[in-house]
């Protein structure tokens, strides 16, 4: 990986790490609704003047049911939950939550493709679920009604990401990564353009919560998709999800840093077991698969009383 893909890959993960401190600005001020469906309308107009821009063509006529079906699934629902999360969880939080995508996939894959995944990435799955409970359990917030709601809303969000992304695998496999963003984005926003007149400020908003809605929808959103769309053309799928890694990261520092949310061990312990599952899940460290099968093979006697 060159010298400049490592700095985009960086740069992506502060900007995303950086939305969940700027749904804990907006959503106070805007509330729930109006802030999710601003921030998708304002990336999907960013997007598609982009895709003007370089000539590409949505077909909207032909996938319009598509584009709405997987911008439900990857934007419109998932930013409807985060922000509601966001009312109730640190940012670091609910950057936690969002990295387990991949372990939902796992589950996922083995659903939809009755494929058993490999002990590493099974494992993987098992010390992300650690992981989220040490935060629930041992986290700053106190576990009511309220914040549980807030951490399942967190692993829902994660899970339709997780489903999102195998949809788009599935209706759009040919299409160039960037129309597909675009026509998700444009379907989301007419799928929650509702909550933008319902939800409609009646008095002009403070500067600090405007800017973070605005940040959220051209930057974390609009900019990034870009960013991670050369990121994976540049330096391929694989490479470009270690993402992932990082984003946790930069949202404990971001909150940290302008929010004042503690960083405790439960948090950083938490954070540790979501990383290290998701280095399983990416196959980055693997369980040594042939000692588990001679352990498994001089067991085998054992069980069936066999010699």
């Amino acid at each position: 990986m060159t010298l400049a893909m490592m700095v985009r890959m960086l740069a992506l993960a502060m900007i995303w790490g950086g939305s969940f401190l700027f749904m804990r600005i907006a959503v106070p001020e805007f509330g729930t609704g109006f802030t999710a469906a601003g921030r998708i309308a304002l990336s999907a107009l960013v997007l598609l003047a982009f895709v003007r821009l370089q000539g590409l063509d949505l077909q909207w006529h032909r996938h319009w049911r598509a584009y709405a079906w997987i911008g439900a699934l990857s934007a419109g629902v998932p930013f409807l939950l985060f922000a509601h999360m966001a009312k109730y969880l640190p940012a670091g939080y609910s950057a936690v939550l969002n990295a387990t995508v991949p372990l939902f996939a796992v589950l996922l894959g083995w659903y939809l493709q009755r494929t058993r995944p490999s002990l590493s990435k099974l494992a993987g799955v098992v010390v992300g679920l650690a992981g989220v409970v040490t935060i629930a359990r041992f986290g700053t917030v106190t576990l009511t009604a309220a914040t549980a709601l807030a951490f399942v809303a967190g692993l829902l969000a994660a899970a339709l990401y997780a489903l999102g992304a195998a949809e788009l695998r599935r209706l759009f496999a040919g299409t160039p990564p960037v129309v597909a963003a675009t026509g998700s984005q444009v379907g989301a926003a007419l799928l929650l353009s509702p909550l933008l007149l319902l939800n409609t400020p009646t008095h002009l908003p403070p500067l600090a919560p405007g800017l973070a809605l605005v940040a959220l929808g051209l930057v974390c959103t609009a900019v990034a998709f870009v960013v991670y769309f050369r990121l994976l053309r540049d330096a391929g799928p694989e490479r470009a999800t270690t993402v992932t890694f990082l984003v946790p990261v930069f949202a404990q520092i971001w909150g940290a840093v302008f929010l004042h949310e503690p960083i405790t061990a439960a948090s950083l312990a938490g954070l540790g077991l979501v990383m290290l599952a998701v280095l399983l899940v990416f196959e980055k460290l693997r369980l040594p698969q042939r000692r588990v099968a001679a352990v498994a093979v001089a067991l085998k006697p054992c069980v069936t009383g066999k010699e």
